[in-house]
């Protein structure tokens, strides 16, 4: 269940693209071809000037606990065990991982 909101990097075709439309076209118009929002476009722009490189710097904070795959089971696992309590759930599936987590 992707937010409508939810945000996603620029991949890196996407960055090249943005680096050499900038060279014929403007922000907005980069942007509609792209379907990408101006924002994006001039926040990814000004970040390239200052530091001359497409990478994105790393995140600070503590990695995920459950990939992708884990949060899929444990959402099908939870759907089929409409009865079942989370914590019950949570102590067969995955006994190192809080509740709260889970929830």
């Amino acid at each position: 269940m992707a937010s409508e909101h939810e945000r996603h990097e620029l991949t890196e075709f996407q960055k090249g693209q943005i680096v050499e439309g900038r060279k014929f076209s403007s922000s907005s118009k980069i942007a509609h071809d792209l379907n990408i929002p101006w924002q994006t476009i001039d926040s990814f722009l000004s970040r390239f000037d200052q530091r001359e490189i497409l990478d994105n710097l790393p995140r600070p904070g503590r990695p995920q606990k459950l990939c992708a795959s884990d949060v899929h089971y444990l959402v099908r696992t939870a759907e089929s065990n409409t009865n079942v309590p989370l914590k019950e759930i949570s102590i067969n599936a995955f006994p190192n991982v809080s509740t709260r987590t889970l929830h």
